[in-house]
């Protein structure tokens, strides 16, 4: 309520608003920032980003170049090749304001994740849904035996049920 008092009393000064102790009130840099704050609270909103998509997949590759870098010298350390997919096989943290969709399609089945088929971490990092864990976990592949224990399909690894993560 106080602040509405303080902002009743411009109209005192409407026609000399500039020399006025309101004055800053009206600066352009306010009216730039509250613009600026207005689309990111917009943005916001609706679920998507105030930056250039641009800016955020260049500031998304800045935080995953050193991570890329170390798995990179580890993996030619133990002379390990990249597997065929040349796909990212370690997790990046990236904050909330760099997500924006949460649609994973699974590599194995091609069906988009669900609550009911969520996307499940294997130890080697590669991401597949939960019924694609369960057939690899049950050797529906051909050739593949029914213990529980299955191989990447995507590299050498070895993994379990029990060993994915959500």
């Amino acid at each position: 309520l106080d602040e509405i008092e303080h902002l009743m009393g411009i109209f005192i000064y409407a026609r000399r608003l500039s020399s006025s102790p309101y004055a800053a009130l009206f600066s352009e840099r306010r009216w730039e920032d509250g613009a600026h704050l207005f689309a990111s609270a917009f943005c916001t909103l609706l679920g998507l980003s105030a930056s250039s998509p641009l800016s955020v997949t260049v500031g998304a590759g800045a935080r995953a170049l050193p991570i890329v870098c170390k798995v990179s010298g580890l993996l030619r350390d133990k002379k390990v090749e990249w597997s065929q997919q040349n796909e990212l096989a370690v997790e990046v943290p990236l904050p909330d304001d760099m997500r924006f969709h949460s649609v994973f399609a699974c590599p194995v089945s091609k069906e988009q994740a669900s609550a009911d088929n969520p996307p499940m971490m294997m130890p080697c990092g590669h991401v597949v849904c939960k019924a694609s864990l369960d057939k690899l976990a049950r050797g529906v592949r051909p050739g593949a035996i029914a213990s529980g224990r299955f191989k990447c399909p995507y590299c050498p690894g070895m993994s379990s049920l029990s060993d994915a993560k959500h």
